[in-house]
Protein backbone atom coordinates (compact mmCIF):
# COMPACT_ATOMS: atom_id res chain seq x y z
CA UNK A 1 0.00 0.00 0.00
CA UNK A 2 3.05 2.08 0.87
CA UNK A 3 4.24 2.27 -2.85
CA UNK A 4 0.92 2.60 -4.54
CA UNK A 5 1.21 5.91 -2.31
CA UNK A 6 4.46 6.78 -3.33
CA UNK A 7 4.13 5.55 -6.97
CA UNK A 8 1.08 7.79 -7.77
CA UNK A 9 2.62 11.32 -7.23
CA UNK A 10 5.92 10.12 -8.69
CA UNK A 11 4.01 9.11 -11.80
CA UNK A 12 1.74 12.34 -11.98
CA UNK A 13 5.06 14.37 -11.37
CA UNK A 14 6.70 12.55 -14.15
CA UNK A 15 3.73 13.67 -16.35
CA UNK A 16 3.51 17.29 -15.61
CA UNK A 17 7.64 17.11 -16.00
CA UNK A 18 7.24 15.69 -19.72
CA UNK A 19 4.60 18.04 -20.58
CA UNK A 20 6.09 20.89 -19.26
CA UNK A 21 10.09 20.04 -20.55
CA UNK A 22 9.49 20.78 -24.23
CA UNK A 23 8.11 24.08 -24.07
CA UNK A 24 11.14 25.49 -21.56
CA UNK A 25 14.09 23.89 -23.79
CA UNK A 26 11.51 25.17 -26.49
CA UNK A 27 12.22 28.69 -26.24
CA UNK A 28 14.84 30.73 -28.40
CA UNK A 29 16.78 33.81 -27.10
CA UNK A 30 16.27 37.01 -28.97
CA UNK A 31 19.50 36.91 -30.59
CA UNK A 32 18.81 33.89 -32.19
CA UNK A 33 15.24 35.54 -33.78
CA UNK A 34 17.23 38.59 -34.63
CA UNK A 35 19.51 36.59 -36.46
CA UNK A 36 16.86 34.20 -38.55
CA UNK A 37 15.19 37.06 -39.55
CA UNK A 38 18.23 39.22 -40.89
CA UNK A 39 18.64 36.10 -42.82
CA UNK A 40 15.25 36.15 -44.69
CA UNK A 41 15.71 39.45 -45.72
CA UNK A 42 18.27 39.16 -46.78
CA UNK A 43 17.22 35.81 -49.00
CA UNK A 44 13.79 38.11 -50.24
CA UNK A 45 16.54 40.97 -50.96
CA UNK A 46 18.36 37.97 -53.22
CA UNK A 47 15.33 36.68 -54.35
CA UNK A 48 14.35 40.38 -55.56
CA UNK A 49 17.38 41.20 -57.28
CA UNK A 50 17.30 38.29 -58.70
CA UNK A 51 13.59 39.07 -60.42
CA UNK A 52 14.90 42.09 -61.23
CA UNK A 53 17.84 40.55 -63.60
CA UNK A 54 15.94 37.79 -65.17
CA UNK A 55 13.24 40.40 -66.10
CA UNK A 56 16.08 42.80 -67.45
CA UNK A 57 17.57 39.73 -69.51
CA UNK A 58 13.50 38.61 -70.58
CA UNK A 59 13.34 42.68 -71.76
CA UNK A 60 16.77 43.06 -73.60
CA UNK A 61 15.78 39.54 -75.59
CA UNK A 62 12.25 41.10 -76.60
CA UNK A 63 13.98 43.91 -77.92
CA UNK A 64 11.59 46.36 -75.54
CA UNK A 65 13.22 49.12 -74.09
CA UNK A 66 11.11 50.24 -71.58
CA UNK A 67 9.38 52.43 -73.95
CA UNK A 68 5.58 51.49 -74.94
CA UNK A 69 4.49 52.29 -78.26
CA UNK A 70 1.69 54.93 -78.90
CA UNK A 71 -1.74 53.68 -79.20
CA UNK A 72 -3.79 54.54 -82.46
CA UNK A 73 -6.77 56.23 -80.95
CA UNK A 74 -4.30 59.30 -78.97
CA UNK A 75 -3.23 60.56 -82.44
Amino acid sequence: MKIRKLLLPTVIAAALLALVAPSAFAQQDPQADKKAEEAKKAEDAKKAEAKKKAEAEKRQKSGDRGVEPEEEGDR
